[in-house]
């Protein structure tokens, strides 16, 4: 199928004295980005960062926004 949107995976795994190695992997299990963090809080933080950057530069997002030609309106309370 064409339109099937791509599948993403965050994995964290504890390292030595404290620190967090992340991955944002696709659904084969190929490593899309990592990254290695102080705190688990902080790898969930860039990992899922990591993941919004991912799919904001998707191409099926940029399709979408082209085809809009409508003025936005604005909504004043």
């Amino acid at each position: 199928m064409q339109n099937q949107f791509q599948v993403f995976e965050t994995i964290f795994e504890r390292r030595r004295r404290g620190a967090w190695r992340w991955k944002v992997c696709s659904a084969e299990g190929d490593v899309v980005v990592r990254g290695l963090d102080i705190s688990r809080r902080a790898a969930r933080y860039s990992a899922n960062r990591a993941l919004f950057q991912l799919l904001l530069s998707a191409p099926y997002h940029s399709k979408g926004l082209k085809s809009s030609n409508k003025p936005r309106t604005r909504l004043i309370p």
